[in-house]
């Protein structure tokens, strides 16, 4: 197993910016975020030192290394003009000799790497201690399996949980997992991990660094939970107090983002993961970017996540099954009536609460069935929105946004969309066209495939499915209103929808003046429209690699025929399924569709553009960004 040192190298450009660097204010590190005091010690008969909460935060306070481990970081880095007293008279926040409060502490192992010192990983120590976990700093611990052997046998052994250990190191992290059935999960810390397994590796394991990232054959290994996250503007040292101190100093190391900051990042994501992962404790910031931390993005995932609402409200939805008793399904003639499910997304009264599952098993299943990933069919069912299960609805006299989704794909592919609306003060119906999906759970447990799957794909077919879905969304219209009473305003009602759901929006009105604007994402219309005066805009990814040229020939068939309010927007670098949760999806799991433009930024346009349509024609709120694009990559043709 290779392991890879936490070192500076000269390879970082390191320089001091006067040479009375060391004649600085007194260095510190980074202060714990936890409220238990923090103890230390390094027992003479352990290759480690400990970190635990303490009952006390009296006491003489620890040293930051030795001068001989000083002089090493100093050495190795190539850093001159600065004494080794200089770090070795660096107090810590950890009171030396303590004694320990608590039992059966879960414990996470540190180690920095073979033949460093224990001092480099003090403040992250510190941090988890000040949250109630046990730390044990040990470089080489992640090679070495005697280190924790020793450890259980000793008399410190009472402080730890045995079911609940984890490692956090520079490299070599999943494989020693492999090798130690005893470590429940793991953290590298900006280091590789390209190694080969001898075997899948079910348990969790989180990557966090630049962008240094696990290889694909040791991604696919590992089967549990799994994240990388990668934090911009950082070098190797801002993951550790040799960055920390080495700033206060005066040294550059090559980073934008201060080490500070870094160190901040480290122990959140650190802190988190053992959190969920020893104590059971969900952890949003796990599960998706996060508005704290810019400088981090999730590059890679085992469970998919939808962006969060940019919306004020809370969010909240419900499963609606609806019947239709006075016409047969249009695919399985046999069944004399069509029923739909819906579901409805709107603000809600709290936060609190139960996410709604993405897809159930079934659904999930059926979606990536030949889609080529690499992922357990049930994947997408472990998937959830940010939307609360059942939630109180918040206000009365609602407008509502009817969605229909692209042709084969669940209504939960629009979610991140309808999250979205619904966050900023709409109701959202988010339509399940039966047998016009990879499949459809019922609530009573059936599960209805793909019938029209099944018909040849002629013109006549595309026309059939549009004329149906307006049929269907007029049946939504009936309902809604009547079984949500109070909820929805029935004279502020508008449509949207994704590719065969965006051009099925332009039947729908003509065929249902309830409709009162419609948007069409990314969709080939096939029914030619005759005449609409209510607003209307297309919104669609660049065709060629000049702004409009070519445009949709059914669009520019036809944008003649609509005589109100209208708007033709393209979307540079991005592809049919950037604006959905499919290409969100993809993006995660590493799929290249062509996409130039991320799929988070689509979504972030998509919904500017969504939301700012509807606010101007069912609000009668004025947005400039209809009046010129309010992105680089967005044009206005016509």
């Amino acid at each position: 197993m290779r392991i890879t040192s936490i070192v500076l190298t000269t390879a970082l450009t390191l320089a001091l910016t006067s040479p009375a660097a060391s004649a600085a204010p007194a260095l510190t590190l980074a202060r714990p975020t936890g409220d238990r005091p923090v103890g230390t010690t390094s027992p003479p008969d352990l290759p480690v030192s400990l970190f635990y909460p303490t009952v006390s935060a009296d006491g003489p306070k620890s040293r930051f290394m030795t001068e001989a481990e000083a002089k090493t970081v100093l050495d190795s880095g190539g850093i001159t003009g600065v004494a080794p007293s200089v770090l070795a008279g660096i107090r810590t926040d950890s009171v030396l000799d303590a004694p320990p409060a608590g039992h059966h502490l879960p414990l996470v192992v540190l180690d920095p790497g073979a033949r460093r010192p224990r001092g480099e990983l003090t403040s992250l120590a510190e941090d988890l201690a000040s949250h109630g976990t046990l730390v044990a700093v040990a470089p080489g611990a992640g090679e070495d399996k005697a280190v924790l052997d020793k450890l259980l046998r000793s008399k410190w052994a009472a402080l730890v949980d045995p079911a609940r250990i984890g490692l956090a190191g520079a490299a070599g992290v999943p494989a020693a997992l492999a090798a130690d059935p005893r470590l429940e999960a793991g953290t590298t810390i900006d280091g590789p991990a390209d190694d080969p397994l001898p075997a899948a590796l079910d348990r969790p394991v989180l990557f966090l660094g630049r962008a240094t990232a696990p290889g694909n054959d040791t991604w696919k290994q590992l089967t549990g939970w799994k994240r990388q996250f990668t934090v911009a503007g950082t070098v190797h040292a801002s993951f550790t107090d040799i960055g920390l101190v080495g700033e206060q100093l005066g040294l550059r190391f090559g980073a934008t983002t201060p080490a500070v900051r870094g160190q901040a990042i480290t122990a959140a994501y650190v802190r988190a993961f053992f959190d969920q992962h020893l104590r059971g404790r969900p952890q949003p910031l796990l599960d998706q970017p996060s508005a704290r931390y810019p400088e981090v993005a999730l590059t890679r995932t085992s469970t998919p996540y939808l962006p969060a609402p940019t919306g004020a409200r809370p969010v909240g939805s419900t499963a609606v099954y609806l019947k239709d008793t006075s016409r047969p399904d249009p695919w399985v003639p046999s069944v004399p009536y069509r029923e739909l499910m819906v579901t409805l997304f709107y603000p809600a009264a709290s936060a609190k609460g139960p996410k709604t599952q993405y897809l159930t098993p079934a659904e999930s299943a059926a979606l990536l069935e030949g889609s080529g990933l690499d992922v357990p069919p049930g994947t997408l069912a472990e998937t959830v929105t940010n939307s609360v299960d059942g939630a109180r609805p918040a206000g009365r006299g609602l407008p509502l946004i009817v969605l229909s989704p692209g042709y084969t794909k669940p209504r939960a592919t629009l979610s991140a969309l309808a999250e979205d609306l619904a966050s900023h003060g709409y109701a959202v119906a988010l339509v399940g066209h039966t047998y016009e999906n990879t499949g459809q759970s019922f609530p009573d447990g059936r599960f209805a495939g793909c019938a029209s799957c099944e018909v040849p794909h002629d013109d006549a077919f595309w026309e059939k499915l549009e004329r149906g879905r307006a049929t269907d969304v007029s049946f939504v219209l009936d309902s809604l209103p009547r079984s949500r009473a109070g909820l929805i305003d029935p004279e502020r009602i508008g449509m949207a929808g994704h590719s065969i759901g965006g051009a099925s929006t332009l039947p729908s009105m003509v065929a249902d003046r309830r409709l009162k604007a419609g948007m069409n994402i990314d969709g080939t219309t096939h029914v030619p429209l005759t005449g609409l005066a209510r607003p209307f805009m297309f919104l669609g990814h660049q065709l060629g690699a000049t702004a409009c040229v070519p445009g949709d020939p059914t669009w520019e068939r036809d944008w003649p025929q609509l005589t109100g309010w209208k708007r033709w927007a393209d979307v540079r670098g991005a592809q049919h399924a950037s604006f959905t949760d499919v290409g969100l999806f993809g993006d995660e799991f590493g799929v290249d569709y062509g996409a130039k433009t991320t799929a988070l930024r689509t979504q972030e346009i998509t919904r500017t553009y969504v939301n700012a349509f509807f606010d101007r024609h069912l609000r009668g709120e004025p947005r400039p960004v209809l009046d010129r694009p309010g992105y680089p990559e967005v044009s206005f043709c016509h």
